[in-house]
């Protein structure tokens, strides 16, 4: 049970992950009611914050060190003190061996905040004889650090959310910033340098460099670079800091919703724990050697946890918490009082129209929006502005408006893609929902429409075939799927165009898995008739989706075509 707790936790993260985006916050934002409200719930959140630094626990004097002199100091103690002052868990590492570099990128993987000293030195290396290419650079200055940053940036992916913080008794932050810029680029190009602000950052990791405190009253290091001075953080600086730097990172109305939510599984961890005890092992087990098909009951640990955890949340009310105590605040911290274009007509938008909007107990929603709007725009444009729908342009300001539609397939993907949390190099299976590609017309697509019952259960090399409605790919705004890459797809709803493909079980839980091509890095499943045609994996829709599909191309089969008098016909419509 405690492996499906960290599995859960795990996956419900990430769903945290895809909504909480690294976005740039200036001060006057961060003084807002809504900022302080994320940064409440942010606190919530933050529970872990591990340290590497070769100082802890020592006199902070090493025979031949580099580094022996107060800014380099690392007191475990009184780091200790200032985050258990905040009710947080801080773990402080000390390396001794390369081998305790390995152990701690392994740790600081399940770390919320990951806080680095940058000249590390190891006195012992007596480790083995294969070393890292990154131990192979002359300067030794910061290679463990960036070997850390690495696996971290790697670990991350596109998506988990990751603060991390060079913590440094040197005064080069400019140039380290540099360094570690230089050094995740070449790999990730989607990384940002800002020099200003000593920071290197991605949609979903920053990377900050900030200056241990020399102790002294004052401290003259920065004489010279006057503009760093406010990057050097004194041991009871860094509780503060750390909440108000991953609070830029998640001040979002989804993000502090998935905050929340967290932080309520998280806190009925133990209860959950104890709902799912050992002593139920025994029903579960009746109930097993009872049904048909015994790995079926598998299918009810999923629904017993799914239906756990959203009962939890329905009875802390997460939901309501967004809407009666963030909405507002969101707005008049969000939203700026401008013109706006909406269908080719400037209006005033302000943050009373859309509060309004929003506030509105009408039901009817073009009467909703005829309320609001009826004074500005006429009841045709009225109608198009929710029909078409422009209502994202109402909530983005004017220097946001460009990305309107990058934001809506953004969104899109969460509601509608299964597949954004299978875990890497977890091969996916053929059912329902599944969406491939052909490789030899890159514009055909298919989404499988075989009911999941008839997609399992299958001996290993059993053949079977596997029913299909085609997509075909299009330019406009009317489509039904979006892929991964962006490509928008249109469902032929045609009940001739059902396509059958066969393919073979190749595992032995009796399933069709795809096969990594080693050519692309991407999942594949062979056909074995017309000289094995390959597809390519898409994604997988979510499970109500897919039924949707099926239950419309049913319902078109089902459709009654009848002779009768034109006349009688219209009375009855």
């Amino acid at each position: 049970m405690q492996k499906i707790m960290r599995f859960l936790l795990l996956h419900l993260k990430k769903v945290a992950q895809l909504v909480l985006k690294s976005k740039k916050i200036n001060n006057a934002e961060m003084s807002t009611a809504f900022f302080e409200k994320s940064k409440e719930i942010a606190n919530g959140f933050l529970q872990s914050i591990v340290f590497l630094d070769d100082k802890a626990f020592g006199s902070n004097v090493v025979a031949g060190s580099m580094q022996n002199n107060s800014q380099h100091a690392f007191d475990s103690y009184e780091i200790s003190k200032a985050f258990a002052k905040e009710k947080k868990v801080c773990a402080v590492y000390n390396p001794l061996t390369v081998s305790d570099i390995e152990d701690f990128k392994e740790i600081s993987k399940k770390a919320d905040v990951v806080i680095l000293d940058w000249f590390i030195e190891i006195q012992d290396e007596a480790v083995g004889e294969d070393q890292t290419e990154d131990a192979e650079e002359e300067d030794p200055r910061g290679q463990y650090t960036k070997q850390i940053i690495n696996e971290l940036v790697n670990n991350s992916g596109n998506n988990s959310l990751k603060l991390i913080v060079i913590y440094t008794g040197d005064d080069i932050l400019e140039e380290i910033t540099q360094s570690v810029y230089d050094h995740i680029l070449p790999q990730n190009q989607q990384f940002e340098l800002l020099p200003a602000n000593c920071e290197v950052c991605s949609t979903n990791i920053r990377i900050l460099i900030r200056a241990k405190s020399s102790g002294e009253s004052e401290d003259t290091r920065f004489t010279q670079r006057p503009h760093l001075q406010d990057k050097i953080l004194r041991y009871e600086d860094l509780p503060s800091f750390v909440l108000t730097e991953l609070t830029v990172m998640t001040s979002g109305l989804l993000s502090n919703f998935a905050l929340l939510a967290l932080t309520s599984i998280r806190d009925n961890s133990h209860k959950i724990l104890s709902l799912f005890s050992k002593e139920l092992d025994a029903p579960y087990m009746g109930h097993k050697a009872m049904l048909p098909v015994q790995n079926d009951s598998e299918d009810l640990f999923l629904k017993l946890f799914g239906d756990t955890i959203s009962d939890l949340l329905h009875y802390a009310s997460i939901p309501q918490k967004v809407q009666t105590e963030l909405i507002d605040i969101w707005i008049e911290s969000n939203i700026a009082n401008e013109n706006i274009s909406l269908n080719g007509k400037n209006i005033q938008r302000t943050q009373d129209i859309v509060k309004a909007l929003l506030h509105s107990d009408k039901e009817d929603v073009g009467k909703r929006f005829e309320e609001v709007f009826n004074s500005k725009l006429s009841k045709k444009e009225i109608e198009k502005l929710y029909k078409d729908p422009k209502t994202t342009e109402l909530f983005l300001n004017l220097d946001q408006q460009d990305n309107k539609d990058a934001f809506n397939e953004k969104f899109a993907k969460l509601t509608h893609h299964k597949s954004l949390f299978i875990p890497k190099n977890t091969a996916p299976k053929l059912s329902l929902g599944t969406i491939i590609k052909s490789t030899s017309n890159q514009d055909n697509y298919y989404v499988c429409i075989q009911q999941r019952c008839d997609s399992v259960r299958l001996g290993r090399d059993e053949e079977r075939k596997f029913l299909f409605l085609p997509l075909t790919k299009t330019e406009e705004n009317k489509f039904h799927i979006l892929t991964p890459d962006g490509v928008k797809l249109k469902l032929d709803k045609k009940t001739y165009s059902i396509k059958t493909i066969k393919f073979k079980s190749n595992c032995d839980e009796g399933e069709v898995k795809g096969v990594m091509d080693d050519t692309n890095g991407k999942y594949t499943f062979t056909q074995i008739y017309e000289e094995g045609e390959k597809y390519v994996w898409v994604l997988d829709l979510k499970d109500l989706h897919s039924q949707r599909i099926v239950t419309n191309y049913v319902s078109s089969l089902s459709r009654v075509g009848l002779d009768e008098f034109e006349w009688l016909r219209i009375a009855g419509n």
